[in-house]
């Protein structure tokens, strides 16, 4: 009998032991699997975070800087043109530089400072005068991009800018010019207009002008840029008056423009 009861106790305890065994690895295997849901889920973080910081662009510093250099064409637009001028675009240089402030990553503010050597004819009936100048221009321009620093950049925008000359034979070639001799008509000569202006007044140019500028241009991922420009002043620098009955007349209204084709370079 009492061994009977020992067998029992036997079986019970053994039928416990095993009970006992198999829940601590239903729990092992519980916390396993939680262990790898966390690690699964670690792993899926890690990945995520990787590709955001590869697919995160990359954007110029917030201040950066660079050279500039190019050929440009440049005249006068006249306006009111009683006398009959014309003025023909010649080839001149400039070269330069630029700092650009990143503003956002599609929007800058990039002011120039560009010496700039221009030239034109200038013609009258039938004389021309070769015009030269030699000057300084500062340029300020509110520039979109769009690209990135891996595949390049195309940029526009538009702005202003103020020239000051340094040197130039305008003032030469045009201040100071006589008073046309008018040739009354005579019975042996063809009738022709008397002129009474008064032309003692005629081309006072003034050298320095302000206006309006617009730009476009693609930067290489080395940094490499070509641009191209267009500026054409607001102020008319002929002071181009004549005097009629003791009014002052305005007989031409002379405004410079130019076209520009350059390259640039901007330090990373």
């Amino acid at each position: 009998m009492k061994h009977a009861k020992l067998t029992g106790l036997l079986i019970v305890s053994t039928i416990i032991f095993q009970v006992s065994m198999v829940s601590a690895q239903t729990k092992d295997t519980e916390l396993q699997l939680k262990l790898d849901a966390a690690k699964a889920r670690l792993v899926e973080f890690d990945t995520e975070h990787m590709l955001d910081s590869l697919d995160q662009e990359k954007l110029p510093r917030i201040v950066s800087g660079g050279i500039l250099a190019g050929a440009n064409l440049s005249n006068f637009i006249i306006s009111r043109n009683h006398n009959r001028m014309s003025s023909y675009m010649h080839i001149g240089g400039e070269l330069g530089g630029f700092l650009d402030f990143r503003v956002s990553k599609h929007f800058s503010i990039q002011p120039q400072v560009l010496f700039t050597a221009q030239q034109n004819y200038f013609a009258e009936t039938d004389t021309a005068n070769h015009l030269w100048s030699f000057g300084m221009e500062i340029p300020v321009y509110f520039l979109g991009r769009f690209g990135s620093m891996e595949r390049g950049y195309i940029q526009f925008g538009g702005g202003i800018f103020t020239h000051f000359t340094f040197a130039s034979n305008i003032a030469n070639k045009f201040k100071n010019v006589d008073d046309p001799v008018i040739v009354p008509p005579t019975p042996t000569t063809p009738t022709k207009p008397v002129d009474t202006h008064d032309y003692s007044r005629l081309y006072s140019l003034h050298d320095n002008h302000f206006g309006v500028a617009v730009t476009v241009g693609y930067e290489f991922p080395i940094g490499i840029q070509i641009n191209a420009h267009y500026k054409v002043s607001l102020s008319d620098i002929a002071g181009f008056y004549s005097e009629n009955k003791g009014k002052e007349i305005a007989q031409a209204l002379i405004y410079p423009q130019s076209i520009s084709l350059g390259i640039g370079y901007r330090w990373k």
